[in-house]
């Protein structure tokens, strides 16, 4: 019987492990984990481009901590497919804009449209959506700039 209970704890451990960590198993789905496996990216090692050092003396675009960027591609995700296959540039996620404001354990994210990522010279009047999501990545609220009744 302690043998079942170990085995038990170590697979419920595994597959919990395995939805946070890397793609689903059909194990992982057997416990209600829904994640999107990792993209397949092809290994390139172009020694043309010089890799930055990342120092203080570095001004970075960005500098987001772990807990706003999991809010940022939750609320990438929920908006927009995370799979860009065949959709139209308006419904890809690389054509938005996104900006993030934290305040305790919530996250604020904000999404916009950019038509200039699309080749366009103007927007849509319901691109966009706001959000609040809690640090364990629960969506709080979402309002969208949806234009009618």
């Amino acid at each position: 019987m302690r043998l079942k209970k170990q085995t038990l704890l170590v697979l419920s451990s595994l597959a919990l492990a395995g939805c946070a960590h890397g793609p689903c198993g059909a194990l992982s789905s057997l416990f209600g984990c829904e994640c999107v496996p990792k993209r397949v990216q092809p290994e390139f090692a172009d020694m043309r481009i010089k890799l930055p050092v990342f120092d203080s003396r570095l001004q970075v675009d960005a500098d987001v901590d772990g807990y706003t960027l999991q809010a940022i591609r939750i609320a990438a995700d929920d908006f927009l497919s995370p799979d860009p296959t065949g959709l139209p540039c308006p419904d890809q996620q690389v054509s938005y804009g996104y900006q993030a404001k934290r305040e305790g354990n919530i996250i604020f994210v904000r999404i916009n449209f950019k038509p200039e990522n699309c080749g366009l010279s103007y927007g849509m009047l319901d691109g966009g959506v706001t959000y609040a999501i809690d640090t364990t990545g629960r969506i709080l609220r979402k309002s969208s700039d949806t234009v009618g009744p």
